[in-house]
């Protein structure tokens, strides 16, 4: 899905059907101060992502997860296709920086709005959440989940790779995309395992039950 998701995106990147739109920057933008640092943290998405379908417990589940997150990059697509935008971007702020060079040669400043990137985190952050939840880890793997992806939204703004109202199209998609699956994709799937091996605890055979003195 990965494949076949970046021959579309790098195809409309190289050649739009349209004059991309220069999206403006906002307050929100100038308050931004760029942290090249960042650039891990923003490249840390496909880390991410992966974890979602890596934690899947049954195929069935990962199979209707991959649908909803591929019709999400269609979505995104589709915009890029009808209403191509770019950002305008200092050139001096990658100057220098190896990791950018890089960033700069794959991905040009076009394919600004809607951020998928900013989409594809907060969605994979929202099933995270669940499945931490269903198959029982510690509380705290939500909070590392949740820092996480709102660390790569924030990552987008500090590296001058999308301006504000980028992400607040990314955040506009993942919502969408989170309320549509949401009923499609219970949680009733992803607890299947927990349950079965709470069940393997509590089930004591007769054989196996212990004696007590009266």
């Amino acid at each position: 899905m990965m494949i076949l998701f970046f021959m579309a995106y790098f195809h409309l990147l190289a050649a739009p059907v349209t004059e991309p739109l220069v999206m403006p920057q906002t307050w929100v933008d100038r308050q931004v101060v760029f942290e090249p640092a960042f650039f891990y943290l923003y490249a840390s998405l496909w880390v991410y992502v992966s974890l979602v379908p890596a934690l899947m417990p049954d195929r069935a589940t990962l199979v209707r997860y991959g649908l909803a997150i591929g019709a999400l990059c269609l979505a995104g697509l589709a915009v890029f296709l009808a209403f191509p935008t770019s950002i305008e971007r200092d050139p001096t702020l990658w100057a220098g920086e190896p990791a950018f060079a890089w960033l700069a040669a794959v991905d040009s400043s076009g394919n600004a709005f809607p951020s998928l990137h900013v989409a594809t985190a907060l969605f994979s952050a929202f099933w995270m959440d669940r499945l931490i939840r269903a198959i029982g880890m510690p509380d705290w793997w939500r909070v590392v989940s949740a820092l996480w992806a709102l660390g790569i939204v924030y990552s987008t703004l500090a590296i001058a790779q999308h301006v504000f109202l980028d992400v607040v199209g990314g955040v506009i998609l993942a919502l969408a995309f989170v309320w549509l699956s949401a009923n499609r994709l219970s949680a009733a799937g992803m607890t299947v395992a927990r349950d079965e091996s709470s069940r393997d605890r509590l089930t004591v055979s007769p054989q196996s039950s212990p004696k007590v003195d009266r």
